[in-house]
């Protein structure tokens, strides 16, 4: 990120953004979606095709994620900017 790049050479470091996801559909967050019924399915959106051997022995798979994600209500995600991660209150 060029964040941590900034981190090594202008001593700017401790600072990050955090990405906050509610998860479910229960509870109104992000849910993931997922293709039904892909050629070669192997689980849920994973498609697996054979491509052959090459010429030393070597297997070919090409391997496909069908995949995407639904937020179901506007405050289902949210960004913390400029957390200071660099100081921290230890509790024990």
């Amino acid at each position: 990120m060029v964040q941590g790049a900034l981190c090594f050479r202008q001593r700017i470091c401790g600072k990050t953004n955090i990405l906050l996801i509610r998860t479910g559909e229960a509870k109104r967050g992000v849910i993931g979606l997922y293709q039904a019924n892909l050629k070669n399915e192997q689980s849920r959106g994973l498609s697996v095709r054979y491509r052959g051997i090459d010429d030393k022995g070597v297997a070919s798979y090409l391997l496909s994620l069908y995949c995407s994600a639904a937020i179901l209500s506007d405050d289902a995600i949210a960004v913390l900017e400029d957390v200071e991660v660099g100081e921290y209150y230890d509790y024990d």
